[in-house]
């Protein structure tokens, strides 16, 4: 099955784009320590459904999560808002966010430390004591190039064979956005992205990805089955993804046509029987 047709690069394909938004984020919470910048498709209440997906006991037993020990890695983090909501809804795992943007990093990071002490006035950046602030101390945030880093640089400890789930929510939106290309293929770099994400998914581990630019059947192509063109290494070729859940939003019909404002969609690591 071929890749769907690429999208027209804008702005916010760019680092430039998200390096200023998170430095006036940055400015304005230390103007207003309640503000916490944007909370990206909450005009859907995305992350909510998203954590109620993951939540339902009946999800949770079919994928084989446990809120006390399945470990998150949040691609694209931004302000770290949906690693938070995981946590306030009671799973204790460990956490990881990543962001390309140093100031996506240190929002979150000022957030992650006000959630903790409110009144403290130390750079979030520098050490804690051990055994401080424990519960949250496993979320934690990182500055990482999903496309020009190894995945091996976020594969150590237990999670040296992959994360339990990855979060993607909406960066490879802007990742389709950018007009780059990979130096490797020449083609533009949304086509690489599920080689960069694939070996950072366990086996059995899901990938949830939740986009406003792709449609299901789009995501599906994208993600779903063997390796597709101009996928060649070795890794693609022995895993795939399966779609073994999607996440429901309100609905509109226009022109006889039934669609969401956006979608997500929940794949499974398994290996490929086809290689």
């Amino acid at each position: 099955m071929s890749k769907p047709t690429h999208l027209e690069p804008s702005e916010l394909g760019t680092k430039e784009y998200w390096d200023n938004l998170y430095t006036t984020e940055l400015t304005n919470h230390a103007h207003n320590p309640s503000d916490k910048g944007t909370v990206w498709f909450d005009d859907s209440d995305a992350e909510t459904k998203l954590i109620d997906f993951l939540s339902d006991p009946d999800t949770s037993q079919t994928l084989s999560l446990s809120p006390s020990t399945t470990s998150f890695l949040d691609l694209g983090t931004g302000n770290g808002s949906l690693l938070f909501g995981l946590r306030d809804a009671g799973w204790t795992g460990r956490m990881l966010g990543v962001d390309y943007s140093q100031q996506s990093i240190q929002f979150a990071r000022r957030l992650s430390q006000a959630r903790t002490s409110p009144d403290s006035t130390s750079d979030p950046d520098s050490p804690r004591d051990e055994g401080e602030d424990e519960e949250e101390e496993l979320v934690s945030f990182l500055e990482h190039d999903i496309l020009h880093t190894p995945p091996t640089a976020l594969l150590a400890g237990p999670q040296a064979q992959g994360w339990d789930v990855v979060l993607d929510k909406g960066t490879f939106d802007a990742i389709s956005l950018s007009s780059e290309t990979d130096p490797a293929t020449g083609r533009r770099v949304a086509e690489s992205y599920r080689a960069r994400i694939t070996p950072l998914v366990r086996e059995g581990g899901l990938f949830l990805v939740t986009s406003c630019n792709w449609t299901e059947a789009e995501l599906r192509d994208w993600f779903e089955g063997s390796a597709k063109e101009g996928e060649e290494d070795e890794e693609t070729r022995r895993w795939r993804f399966e779609q073994v859940g999607r996440v429901e939003y309100p609905s509109f019909s226009f022109g006889g046509v039934k669609g969401q404002t956006i979608s997500s969609l929940c794949f499974k690591k398994v290996r490929n029987n086809e290689s």
